[in-house]
């Protein structure tokens, strides 16, 4: 069942069936902001009180869309011999988490299809000229969310309508509910190495081993743990973190253009925990590594890229 409601006076959609009520809101930031699940009785995700709140603070509930993710040194960096100069909207006199993070999607398809919910919304960047000053592409975004019984997916396709390659980083920033009882859940990431990061969570420009966080290769219960780490998956590895609590596990991934995970607890983890999957590393225009290793591409002028995140909830 597919619905369109008024949350609060702002429009937004519900897709549900037997496992999972999901709400998204294509009017802030086409975010899902709640995933109710009814066989567990709990929600999943940080819900705002309201939309006001969400539209204040969009990086700070449910599944925020992240172009680019993550911070970029003083918002500058060249791409393909263009400059580019990102607004600094962080106290650290940087950039953080793009442009995408509250703007109003259009909702192009709702529907059913083999037993499938789908919504589809999308976004021109040519449209809106805060955009445009900073990130002068005619990118058109599109993501389709599609719930099949506890499995939501997430799927993008971006077309460059422009006349020179777009330098393109995407992640999400989902806020898992931890219950209060870190001690409950366990986390288990394959990833390689750690980006090492300066005061103001920057990388420096290489990895360093894992150390502790080899524990996360086969699972470490989250209680005491304070992240706000950078992993490199590596090579081999799939995008594909699972959050396992009591009742049931959350397996949360992405395809293969994901090749880094930023995980945060917000303090020591006790309330919430972001598992973000991103396409390149935080400031990735600026480290001077391979392509390969930060994630850095272009969508040439015409081409098209198409990625995928999905959750699944696997009931014990």
């Amino acid at each position: 069942m597919i619905k369109q409601i008024d949350w609060q006076g702002t429009p937004a959609y519900t897709l549900e069936n037997d496992r999972l009520i999901v709400s998204i809101c294509p009017a802030i930031g086409n975010n899902v902001y709640s995933i109710w699940d009814k066989t567990l009785q709990r929600e999943m995700l940080r819900v705002p009180a309201a939309p006001s709140a969400m539209a204040e603070q969009p990086v700070q509930y449910g599944t925020p869309i992240l172009m680019p993710p993550n911070r970029i040194r003083q918002g500058k960096f060249e791409f393909k011999g263009q400059s580019y100069q990102f607004d600094v909207n962080h106290a650290t006199g940087h950039h953080i988490h793009g442009m995408l993070r509250s703007q109003s999607w259009t909702v192009t398809a709702t529907g059913e299809q083999d037993g499938k919910l789908f919504i589809t919304s999308s976004i021109r960047l040519e449209d809106d000229a805060n955009v445009q000053r900073q990130y002068p592409h005619p990118l058109v975004l599109e993501v389709t969310y599609v719930l099949e019984g506890s499995r939501l997916s997430h799927r993008l396709k971006v077309l460059n309508q422009g006349t020179t390659p777009a330098p393109f980083g995407y992640g999400l920033h989902t806020w898992f509910l931890l219950d209060g009882k870190p001690e409950s859940w366990t986390l288990k990431v394959p990833v390689s190495g750690i980006w090492e990061l300066d005061e103001a969570n920057i990388p420096v420009g290489h990895l360093i081993p894992l150390g502790k966080y080899e524990a996360l290769l086969q699972g470490e219960r989250l209680e005491g743990h304070n992240l706000d780490t950078v992993f490199q998956i590596g090579e081999g590895n799939p995008c594909l973190a699972v959050l396992s609590g009591d009742r049931a596990e959350i397996r949360y991934g992405g395809s293969a253009e994901f090749k880094q995970w930023v995980i945060y607890t917000k303090g020591e983890a006790r309330d919430f925990i972001c598992l973000e999957p991103y396409t390149w590393v935080t400031n990735a225009p600026n480290i001077d590594q391979p392509a390969e290793v930060t994630g850095l591409r272009g969508i040439e002028p015409g081409g098209s890229l198409e990625l995928e995140v999905t959750l699944e909830v696997v009931y014990k």
